[in-house]
């Protein structure tokens, strides 16, 4: 069972580093990209400087101007928080989350159930026409797990 909340809230910037990938819905679905790059990035957290302690992890999808679809690649970054950016391991990136403006959707319950939340999102048309947005798992030991807690910012629109 999913559940969701929604609230209006102001972000400060936040400086990520982690793997990025660029790929369909339906590639990763099918191969499980995006939770290799997690899994791989817990292994390697250890390394990366300036690292914020939250066992949180992020995932930012940046979308192509292209009419969005399950075929359609777009950027997916899996990453942890750090207080500024210093020397980044090898085969790792920066990234950078503008301040500004975001609606909060928070989805409750495994993460396999997160693709009816977005549809939710679209249903409501909750800033429909955005150039990314993320996640935030603040716990990765319960993804599949009822009180699972993934909360999804998208850029506020006016």
């Amino acid at each position: 069972m999913t559940t969701e909340q929604i609230e209006t809230l102001e972000r400060n910037e936040t400086k990520l580093v982690g793997y990025t990938v660029t790929v369909s819905l339906n590639e990763d679905l099918e191969a499980g990209i995006v939770g290799k790059l997690r899994e791989d990035l817990i292994s390697k957290r250890h390394e990366i400087a300036n690292r914020l302690e939250e066992d949180g992890i992020y995932l930012v999808q940046v979308y192509s101007e292209d009419e969005w679809s399950p075929d359609v690649p777009f950027v997916s970054i899996v990453a942890v928080e750090v207080s500024e950016f210093s020397i980044i391991p090898e085969g790792l990136v920066q990234h950078t989350i503008p301040a500004g403006k975001y609606v909060k959707v928070t989805h409750k319950g495994p993460e396999s159930q997160i693709g009816d939340t977005y549809d939710s999102i679209r249903e409501k048309d909750i800033s429909s026409c955005r150039p990314f947005d993320f996640e935030y798992w603040a716990t990765i030991d319960s993804l599949d797990q009822e009180e699972n807690v993934i909360h999804i910012y998208l850029p506020f629109e006016a």
